[in-house]
């Protein structure tokens, strides 16, 4: 396929898949025909069932070079959330581009973990989620719990003004306040000190020489700054470990994803005891591995 140079002629839904298929399998993609769908029909702005239904459909020459355009993209590695702007999180589609991180399955399990903490507070509640990104766990929680409110904490200004737009899309944007800061000691004078039900975290956990080893598709197009922990992954998490406890209730749980066993060993004996921080729980991803810490703040 072309795309981006040259004129390309109209065709049909078929043979437009057909080519799309082709060009993305020779770039080594292991779903070539399902990524093509996605991309047509995103594209094109029809269900992939209408797609498969009527082969026949004609795609003028200007959609059909959008479509050979977004095909190169995929071909050459950008991830297919930021292609289509898309990502699904718990179930919720949400606006995704290269402002933040793509939303992780592993990251729905954090965030439920946060739901089931949440449930258990009566009434109305106030939640920070601290390294927000995109937003995926601020918005998913204010929908499932309408009564809460929330502070989307993060470094990163675009990424907060993705989540802005996340939150407007999803209608919990009066529910959120958000805060640009990179050190929680610079949020003293926006949330509250003792006024926190409870905190979740996704921060950057990805070992500094790591970063070089991640899929092409992850180091080339996703902000480093989200994915770069240090050294030895545990900069940020450390800080929060030591900052964020001055901003939680007595018994508020602190959630925070890890990138595994060995970090969260490490966690595990640097955050008991700071900050009046209690170890109550370490609960594994999909896959069995040990990922996320649960900490209480005991004083």
């Amino acid at each position: 396929m072309t795309g981006g140079s040259g004129r390309v002629e109209a065709t049909n839904a078929s043979s437009l898949r057909a080519l799309a298929s082709k060009h993305l399998a020779d770039a080594g993609s292991s779903l070539p025909h399902l990524e093509a769908d996605w991309i047509i029909c995103h594209a094109a702005g029809v269900s992939r069932a209408s797609l498969h239904a009527h082969p026949e459909m004609t795609v003028e020459g200007g959609l059909a070079e959008l479509i050979a355009s977004l095909v190169a993209r995929r071909a050459a590695g950008e991830p297919m959330a930021y292609i289509t702007g898309i990502s699904t999180f718990c179930g919720r589609e949400l606006r995704t581009d290269r402002r933040a991180l793509i939303p992780r399955t592993e990251t729905e399990i954090l965030t439920a973990a946060a739901d089931g903490y949440m449930k258990k507070i009566p009434g109305a509640g106030v939640f920070a989620d601290w390294c927000s990104g995109s937003g995926c766990i601020a918005v998913t929680l204010l929908e499932d719990n309408p009564a809460w409110r929330a502070f989307a904490v993060d470094s990163s200004r675009e990424a907060l003004a993705l989540a802005a737009d996340n939150a407007e899309l999803r209608g919990v944007r009066g529910k959120i306040t958000f805060v640009e800061c990179s050190n929680p000691a610079e949020c003293v004078d926006v949330i509250p000190l003792e006024s926190l039900d409870l905190i979740v975290s996704n921060p950057p956990y990805v070992p500094k020489p790591d970063i070089l080893t991640l899929e092409s598709q992850v180091r080339g197009y996703e902000p480093v700054v989200a994915l770069d922990g240090g050294s030895d992954g545990l900069d940020v998490c450390r800080l929060l470990l030591r900052e964020l406890p001055r901003f939680m209730k007595k018994g508020a749980p602190l959630l925070l994803e890890t990138g595994g066993e060995r970090q969260v060993r490490a966690l595990s004996s640097d955050g008991s005891g700071q900050g009046g921080l209690e170890l109550s729980s370490i609960f594994e991803d999909h896959r069995g591995i040990e990922r996320f810490v649960v900490w209480l703040k005991s004083e």
